[in-house]
């Protein structure tokens, strides 16, 4: 009785922890412990976090395709936190999904998947931030209060405001910075503010366009090469064969693997600024930036962030704050030719809605709600 009473035990425990059929016991699907960043299917590029703990994705593309033959996962650079350490750890890839742990310092990582041979497959940035509030234009657009990156919305918090810089149609970000940089000090700040992984060979670094650096695949393999260039038949595009559709799909205008906004989010239309003009949007000299207040109140704040240079500086950033510029990418280039259409504005009475931008200089996003 008692050997009876230990196998109807034995099978009692099969059936609560694993699935059983007629083929037999089988394990149950793994699920990574911590808070499923894209449960509901909500595949991105950019995942926000807002608080420590332990988080997880599917490693899949935005249109949820999977990241084939990853050998591993680990994070490739991030901010600091205040004892000079990345705010991302415990970085793990199994069975289809990446898991990591969050330190409750605000700022940006990237985090990466690898071949067995230590090559960038896919990366993914990591945004610790509050959830940006809404905002809506008198036009309809309901944009994020902040840059895609950015850790405040308040123009009295200055660089907090700038976030990231993008290449047009690239999916990864770059670190950009509170000042001017000059041809000696490219990405300094970048470097002094970011930290990466010793275990990868990546860094901040500019590479200028060629047969093998302008394409597709070597930026996804490369996330941290700013493709700087001369100007060809292409115009100033980091990439060698022009893509006008990276940021939308040909026809259809739906949301590609190339956008670099969180689910549910999308870098802006063409249009999105419409209303916007010098008559309406003012000057903020001490935060060096521009305000629109709209017939409904809501405050928009814009910063004079500057941009990373696509030309023959090499992804020099220059024109940050006061007397600065800001250019904030639109996913169209419609009647744009080899550019790409931005919102852009300095300080003073210039403005534009829709202002043609070369497509290998780094500019800010803010996305729109989808």
């Amino acid at each position: 009785m008692a050997s009876r009473s230990l196998a109807l035990t034995a099978a009692a425990l099969c059936l609560l922890a694993v699935a059983c059929g007629k083929g037999g016991c089988e394990a149950p699907p793994f699920v990574p412990e911590g808070v499923d960043l894209s449960a509901g299917e909500a595949y991105a590029n950019c995942y926000m976090v807002e608080k420590d703990g332990k988080y997880f994705f599917e490693a899949k593309l935005v249109d949820g395709s999977p990241v084939e033959d990853i050998a591993s996962a680990d994070w490739i650079w991030s901010t600091k936190d205040a004892a000079g350490n990345g705010l991302v750890d415990d970085v793990e890839y199994k069975e289809g999904y990446i898991s990591f742990t969050a330190g409750d310092t605000r700022g940006n990582a990237l985090i990466g998947a690898f071949d067995a041979a230590g090559n960038v497959l896919w990366s993914w940035h990591i945004w610790l931030t509050e959830a940006p509030a809404l905002q809506a234009l008198d036009n309809g657009a309901v944009f994020m209060d902040r840059n895609l990156g950015a850790m405040s919305a308040s123009p009295e918090d200055g660089p907090l405001t700038y976030g990231l810089k993008y290449q047009w149609g690239r999916k990864d970000p770059f670190y950009a910075g509170s000042s001017n940089e000059d041809a000696g000090s490219v990405f300094s700040m970048a470097r002094e503010a970011t930290v990466f992984n010793p275990g990868t060979a990546a860094g901040w670094t500019s590479v200028k366009k060629d047969a093998s650096s302008g394409t597709v695949e070597f930026a996804i393999a490369n996330p941290t090469a700013f493709i700087y260039t001369d100007k060809d038949e292409n115009g100033c595009d980091w990439l060698v064969g022009r893509n006008d559709y990276l940021w939308s799909e040909e026809g259809s205008d739906a949301k590609t693997n190339y956008d670099p906004c969180p689910a549910g989010y999308r870098v802006a239309y063409d249009g999105a600024w419409e209303g916007c003009g010098y008559w309406n949007v003012d000057d903020d000299p001490v935060n060096g930036g521009r305000t629109h207040v709209t017939e409904a109140g809501e405050h928009f704040w814009w910063p004079l962030d500057g941009t990373r240079w696509g030309d023959a500086d090499a992804g020099m950033l220059g024109y940050v704050g006061v007397n600065g510029v800001g250019a904030i990418w639109m996913r169209t280039t419609i009647n744009c030719g080899y550019n790409a259409s931005c919102f852009y504005y300095h300080q003073g009475t210039y403005l534009g809605s829709s202002y043609a931008m070369y497509r290998a200089y780094g500019e800010s996003v803010r996305c729109v709600k989808e």
